[in-house]
């Protein structure tokens, strides 16, 4: 073999080992995504046989998996078309179905032959919210409505939280309606016109940097020991983050729009 073949030899093996690598770049955002699908699913079996805080781990671990999916796509700049219709076939399963079933085993089915279509009716607000969320190229710095990765993480925090202050299925009817008012209404808040922070919205300057890290870690730590109380209190206060910016946003509107009227009142009058 002369220097010139050896050389072509050595050129093609390396495109070769490109490829390669440029395959599975491309499919591990997918693989991720596939292994929340897997958890969605096994969240499913547990559900069915009433192991409930083992059903919430899996639906928290599918919403990790469901982070981490977008942010290697980003990194790796290896997002598709396939990619987004994937991962929204698969929260469908994870948020909208699994967090669907546990709550109906976990309390709405001692209420009643009925009480399935609530259950339903968060099924069909998330694939709702899904929808509504690919039909847009672009939600801006807040989301419309509650996510529903949030809201099936959110339903998986109150089931460890209950559980942990020692509430334990089957409750009492006044008990179980009053939970399945809350599970009706983060079902309303997915598809509600209220806004709601996303992380784009953050805007961490460099001053501010550390303490935000200080923060996390403090934050992170306090979850670690206390991943009960802690998940389910920031899961309320993002619920409530909603309305209150909704509210925000009213009266500022309020504000802006009493000078303009003034001015316009007092340009009537001087014509008059």
């Amino acid at each position: 073999m002369t220097a010139r073949e050896r050389f072509r030899d050595r050129r093609r093996r390396r495109r070769s080992r490109t490829r390669d690598r440029v395959r599975v770049i491309y499919l591990l955002p997918n693989l991720i995504t596939s292994s929340s699908l897997l958890l969605g699913f096994w969240s499913i079996v547990m559900s069915i046989d009433h192991r409930f805080e083992r059903a919430a781990l899996f639906i928290v671990l599918a919403g990790i998996a469901d982070m981490l999916d977008g942010y290697v796509a980003r990194a790796t700049r290896s997002a598709s078309r396939f990619g987004v219709e994937y991962d929204s076939i698969v929260d469908m399963v994870s948020f909208g179905v699994a967090p669907a079933l546990l709550v109906y085993n976990w309390v709405l089915a001692p209420l009643g032959p009925r009480a399935w279509v609530i259950g339903a009716l968060f099924s069909l607000c998330a694939a709702l919210r899904l929808a509504r969320f690919n039909s847009r190229a672009h939600e801006g710095d807040r989301y419309q409505g509650v996510p529903s990765t949030v809201a099936g993480a959110f339903v998986a925090a109150t089931v460890w939280f209950l559980g942990w202050l020692g509430f334990a299925p089957p409750f009492s009817r006044p008990f179980g309606l009053g939970i399945t008012i809350g599970f009706a209404m983060l079902s309303l808040l997915m598809v509600s016109a209220i806004p709601y922070p996303s992380w784009r919205s953050l805007h961490i300057t460099r001053r501010h940097a550390y303490p935000t890290l200080v923060a996390v870690v403090l934050g992170l730590v306090a979850i670690l020991l206390h991943h009960e109380p802690m998940l389910f209190a920031i899961g309320v206060l993002f619920i409530l983050s909603g309305p209150t910016l909704w509210l925000m946003d009213r009266r500022t509107r309020r504000t802006q729009e009493a000078p303009a009227e003034r001015t316009t009142r007092e340009s009537t009058s001087d014509v008059g």
